[in-house]
């Protein structure tokens, strides 16, 4: 069973029979007979706590620090801020860690401490579970002596080499055994008192059968070495207590202390003091004696019931805490204040004057304890460990662990509480549930040697694995830094490591490198391990440019190829010191010129080289010298009007320790370390001279306007948008000064053109809809206003919003006042409307017929008549729905049939038609329609007949007519729709009315509207578009013609034909050579379009 499963105190087995809690103060546990008294313990590992009532868990206790080693020599960081270097390696050395291994099953490393006897330095080990040489002993423990520098080299410490003390026994005439050492668990306490000093270890387990054999008591004793371990004094406390009392069992009074549960010395080795959790109903017992002479000093008595099971004695620490230069005790109870925890003060005296309490039931706080100087004020701070705190707001995150640290105030007249005032305390909280976080806690001197006591927190279930990890905090002159320095796990040392952390000592050099080492337990596995500390390296270093205020005009270098650029200096130098640092070392340096502008990769470089043209960075390999300054300038030049000149120019320089190749590490020795406090960096900045008074600081003041030029824009133009802009700054000179233009969607950047600027002026799209234009860099002060048109181009705009919006925005790389920014916002909208132009075009075929009614005047004569008509959208915007009406004359005024529709009609486009026939019966729903104002097709040129007088129109009339109604749909700009209308002539109208007049024009009439578009948008009103109206005429002519008597001879029509042909002949020739065959466009002829061109004869059936 691990230790974090070890039994805590519990109920007794006296023999076979297992006494339950009985709830009388003065109930006790009778012998029934039997001699073989012994605590219930299951082969627990883990120190056991006798007690009456019934059995709990209990943590295992930690073992506790020695005296912190004090720093005479505080050093002071000169460069750089105070950054806690995280949970990453620092000066605690892993490479040469030196494993120790014990007996398996032995708990070898339950307890550990550090010694020095004679110069020699010893790892004092405890296994209390070893199995030893002595007679009739099972696994009574051992305390070993191990080397630092050789793994396993591990003798054991001749403590106590009898057995079992025997006794006679007048009563039965036989030797009895007076005391029981197997399961003693001695080495479960190990204390050294310093260098040259005592060792004390305890067995808080032994049982002592007493002088007159009648009892058996769990007393516990501690052995003390001196003269180098070849002298020991046995220290049994209870023992004569328990000699004197007739009662049997005593584990109301001292039968049950445990003496040795815990253990401390003062700092000068002469005093000791012996905890004894067991004593007066476990509410525990301290002993002091002195050391030197082996006299018992003094010791506490017992108290009232409330202090009941408190375990007082479960660990102890000294340390000066009431003001008197006495030092003091502070010991640990961990199930005091109701299950709370306490930590009690005591003076020389045993006299109590102060105690510090517990936040969490069952968090054991109390358990651990260590003191040291965290804050370099020369006053003992008390760090308590509470390795069951529990973190409730997670159901997992039981004994997770917390360590209180708690900081002495200088008011030596107040109480002690107001000493270890509340408010200045900080708490270490641990990282994972069920890793026992402060299990052990230790002052580790000042491993780091910057003046401040430091901190290890063992926690030996952490980790993934569950084998362990120890954490070590820095002190500060604010305190501990509550972010540790270095988590070592226990995998990062050996995969075997079990319960890495259950025991910590530290605050001893023992390989001599002048920094304090550190030794740690994890009896799981019976091992520990012995780590070593760094020496560390702090470098100071300086960095410094020169000139502070670069001017661009003063260009005194010069390039290979002849340029001339500002030359800026770069001055280095470098210092190294420390406490137990070689007398030289290997360092490689870094530098960054315009760190700036090529770490973050948006800006342009600036600064580079002078011998190295096109690089800014440059790295060297250099031996340094302890406290010897070393300096270097680097000389580089800033290139010739550069972008960015309000940025500071920033160089950087990084160093790192090298190894010497040359010169191989010697055996054992520790390279030093970089301190991890000190930042590893320097750098220095230097500005570009700029026209911004006395503080070279600019503030701007830009002003931004915009004015459109272009009215409107027409959904479906391609003509160019135009926006005047103005930017003016009213402030000091601007920097990298910008214009933003946001683009609605659908309009994209074309040019500018009409600049008028004291400095050229540059655009570009920055993206789809944003557009980046440089004003100046700088802009100047008071400077000639940036003034130029923004020419932009519509794509394809958004047809559901009745206004393009730009947005223009004006900055620079140096800020303005916070007031100062409400005139660098300007918007422009320019309005979007839909311009919907209709035309109609038609032809009429034939135009002209003739009847010869003289001859024809009792036959019907027929004739072919149609009537195209085009509908045009020749405007920029597109149509949705557009209505046509056509009436067409079927019949004259009298109802007489003119026209007859014989082939229905013919549609080309997106469209459709309908026929509505008007006779005197329905002429009333009709009625009002209005076709005057209308467009006649034909030409009246002069080679055409004109209307004479005596001609009749025959049209549609309000009794009797043919409407064609059709509603067309979507029409994209130059599209069209083309209605073909066929008919046949009605001769015998005409024929009947022959005396009435000669010439008849048919005349059908057609009018278009267009009724909506396809944008949805306020500006758009349908009513203000045009109707269109267009006539196609049809002539009838109806001259009677002569009949001849006599026929022509066919010589003669021969004859006829062929000069006819041959006048024809020289008619065209001559009309070719005066170009009379030329094209012209259909347009100007007024003859019918489609899409653009003339097609109307292609509509035309002769």
């Amino acid at each position: 069973m691990d230790w974090h499963e070890a039994s805590a105190p519990g109920a007794l087995n006296c023999g076979t029979t297992s006494i339950p809690t009985i709830g009388s103060r003065r109930d006790r546990c009778r012998h029934h007979g039997h001699n073989n008294l012994t605590p219930l313990t299951s082969g627990a590992a883990g120190a056991e706590v006798f007690s009456h009532r019934r059995r709990t868990r209990a943590p295992a206790r930690g073992a506790l620090g020695l005296d912190m080693l004090r720093a005479s020599c505080v050093w002071v960081v000169v460069l750089g801020l105070l950054v806690a270097p995280g949970a990453e390696a620092f000066n605690v050395d892993l490479e040469t860690a030196v494993v120790h291994q014990g007996t398996s099953g032995s708990m070898f490393g339950y307890a550990v401490a550090q010694h020095v006897d004679q110069s020699t330095n010893w790892l004092l080990i405890g296994a209390p579970k070893f199995n030893t040489t002595q007679n009739d002993v099972v696994q009574g423990g051992a305390v070993f002596r191990c080397k630092t520098d050789v793994p396993s080299s591990c003798q054991a410490i001749p403590f106590d080499n009898e057995g079992n003390n025997i006794k006679y026994d007048q009563r039965t005439g036989r030797y009895l055994q007076l005391e029981e050492k197997s399961d003693q668990w001695f080495g479960s306490t190990v204390k050294s008192s310093g260098e040259n000093g005592y060792i004390v270890a305890c067995a808080p387990r032994y049982v002592y059968f007493t002088n007159d054999l009648d009892k058996r008591e769990p007393i516990g004793v501690c052995y003390l070495a001196k003269a180098s371990t070849t002298k020991f004094e046995k220290y049994s406390p209870c023992s004569e207590a328990v000699d004197r009392s007739d009662i049997t069992d005593q584990y109301h009074r001292q039968g049950y202390c445990q003496a040795g549960f815990s253990a401390v010395f003062s700092s000068d080795g002469r005093r000791l003091l012996i905890g004894a959790p067991g004593s007066w109903y476990w509410q525990g017992q301290l002993f002091q004696f002195d050391a030197v002479t082996s006299k018992k000093l003094t010791e506490t008595q017992e108290q009232s019931t409330d202090r009941d099971y408190g375990y007082m004695g479960y660990a102890s620490a000294i340390g000066e805490f009431d003001g008197d230069n006495f030092e003091d005790y502070i010991v640990g109870i961990p199930k005091g204040e109701d299950h709370h925890g306490k930590v009690e003060f005591f003076d020389q005296n045993m006299t109590s004057f102060g105690s510090l309490l517990g936040e969490q039931i069952g968090s054991y706080f109390g358990s651990s304890l260590a003191v040291a100087d965290l804050n370099g004020d020369r006053l003992d701070d008390v760090i308590v460990g509470a390795p069951h705190y529990a973190e409730f707001g997670s159901s997992d995150a039981f004994d997770t662990g917390r360590v209180y640290i708690y900081y002495q105030s200088a008011d030596v007249s107040s109480f002690l509480q107001k000493k270890f005032r509340s408010q200045r305390r900080d708490i270490l909280d641990g990282y994972s549930s069920q890793s026992r976080f402060g299990m052990a806690i230790s002052g580790v001197g000042d491993i780091n040697y910057d003046g401040y006591d430091d901190l290890c927190v063992g926690a030996p279930y952490a980790g993934d694995d569950k084998a362990g990890a120890i954490y070590i905090y820095h002190g500060s002159k604010k305190g501990i830094i509550t972010d540790a320095s270095q988590i070592i796990y226990a995998k990062d040392i050996s995969p075997a490591l079990k319960t890495f952390g259950v025991s910590i000592s530290g605050g001893i050099d023992q390989d001599l490198n002048q920094y304090p080492d550190m030794l740690v337990g994890s009896y799981a596995s019976d091992r520990a391990v012995f780590l070593r500390t760094r020496p560390v390296v702090r470098v100071f270093a300086s960095l410094k440019l020169d000139p502070l205020i670069i001017d661009l005009d003063t260009q005194s270098c010069g390039l290979a190829d002849g340029t001339r650029v500002a030359c800026l200096n770069m001055f280095t130098c470098v210092e190294y010191s420390g406490v137990g640092v070689p007398a030289d070392l290997f360092f490689n340096f870094s530098w960054v010129l315009d760190a700036k502008g090529n770490t973050t990769g948006s800006q342009e470089q600036r600064v580079f080289l002078i011998n190295m043209p096109n690089r800014y960075t440059d790295t060297i390999h250099k031996k340094l010298y302890f406290k010897k300054i070393d300096c270097i300038t680097t000389y580089a030049y800033v290139k010739n009007d550069p972008d960015d000149k309000l940025s500071p120019i920033k160089a950087t320089l990084e160093f790192t320790l090298s190894e010497n190749p040359q010169t191989p590490r010697r055996k054992r020795e520790l390279d030093p370390i970089l301190d991890a406090y000190i930042p590893t960096t320097a750098s220095f900045t230097a500005q570009i001279k700029k026209d911004c008074g006395i503080d070279n600081v600019c503030i701007p003041d830009l002003a931004v306007s915009a004015l459109r030029v272009s009215a409107a824009h027409v959904i479906g133009s391609t003509a160019t948008v135009e926006i005047l802009v103005i930017v003016t700054n009213l402030g000091e000179d601007s920097f990298n000064t910008k214009l933003w233009i946001t683009l609605p969607p659908g309009v994209a950047y074309d040019t500018i053109t009409s600049q008028r600027s004291s400095v050229p002026i540059s655009c570009g799209t920055f993206n789809q809809t944003l557009v980046v234009c440089d004003l100046g860099n700088p802009l100047k002060q008071k400077a000639v206003p940036s003034e130029f048109t923004l020419n932009l181009t519509p794509t394809n705009t958004n047809e559901t919003k009745d206004q393009l919006l730009f947005t223009f925005y004006g900055n620079s790389s140096n800020e303005e006042q916070q007031d100062g920014y409400s005139n660098n916002y300007h918007s422009v909208q320019i309005p979007v409307i839909a311009v919907a132009e209709i035309a109609l075009f038609g032809k009429a075929s034939p135009e002209l017929i003739v009847l010869n009614t003289t001859e024809q005047q009792g036959e019907e004569i027929g004739r072919t008549v149609k009537h195209v008509f085009q509908l045009l959208n020749q405007g920029q915007s597109a149509t949705n729905e557009t209505q046509l009406q056509i009436r067409w004359p079927s019949y004259d005024k009298q109802g007489n049939p003119v026209l007859a529709m014989k082939g229905g009609l013919s549609i080309e486009g997106n469209g459709k038609c309908n026929i509505i026939i008007i006779t005197p019966n329905n002429a009333s729903d009709f009625s009002g329609w209005d076709s005057s104002n209308t467009q006649v097709a034909y030409r009246e040129e002069g080679d055409r007949e004109k209307r004479n007088t005596d001609s009749q129109n025959i049209m549609c009339t309000e009794k009797y007519c043919t409407i064609i109604q059709c509603l067309i749909g979507y029409m994209a700009p130059y599209h069209s729709f083309v209605i073909t209308i066929e008919s046949e002539l009605k001769a015998r109208s005409f024929i009947q009315r022959r005396e009435e007049t000669q010439m008849y024009h048919i005349t059908s009439i057609a009018h278009a509207k267009v009724l909506s578009v396809p944008y949805d948008f306020k500006s758009v009103d349908i009513t203000k578009f045009e109707t269109k109206r267009l006539s196609l005429v049809t002539k009838v002519n109806t001259d009677r013609l002569k009949p001849t008597s006599k026929g022509v001879e066919i010589w003669i029509i021969a004859l006829a034909v062929t000069g006819g042909l041959l006048m024809l002949l020289l008619l065209i020739l001559l009309l070719w050579w005066c170009g009379f065959f030329k094209r012209k466009k259909p347009e100007e002829e007024g003859y019918f379009v489609v899409n653009g061109k003339s097609d109307i004869d292609n509509k035309i059936v002769d």
